[in-house]
C-alpha cells in the first residue's frame, strides 16, 4: 500500500467518523449510516491491501509462486 493510499483512507476515515458523529449530534440517522459504511468500507479496503502486501512478501520469500500470488489477488478484489 502507497503512501498516497494510506492518506486517501486516513482522509475517507476521518469524513467518516466526522459524518458518523454529525448524524448523532442531529440525530439524522442517515448521516450516521453513510459514515459507519464509509469507515467499514475504507478498513475493508485497508485490509485487502494488507493481504496483498503479504502475498507479496511470501512471494519475495519463495513461499509462494507468482501465479499463486496473483490468483489470490484476484480472489481478494472479486
Amino acid at each position: 500500500m502507497g503512501f498516497d493510499e494510506k492518506l486517501h483512507n486516513m482522509g475517507q476515515r476521518v469524513v467518516g467518523r466526522a459524518e458518523e458523529v454529525a448524524g448523532k449530534v442531529t440525530h439524522n440517522q442517515r448521516w450516521e449510516q453513510e459514515g459507519r459504511a464509509r469507515v467499514a468500507a475504507v478498513d475493508e479496503d485497508t485490509a485487502r491491501q494488507k493481504a496483498k502486501d503479504v502475498a507479496k512478501a511470501q512471494e519475495a520469500a519463495g513461499h509462494i509462486s507468482r501465479d499463486e500470488r496473483l490468483r489470490l489477488e484476484r480472489r481478494d478484489d472479486a
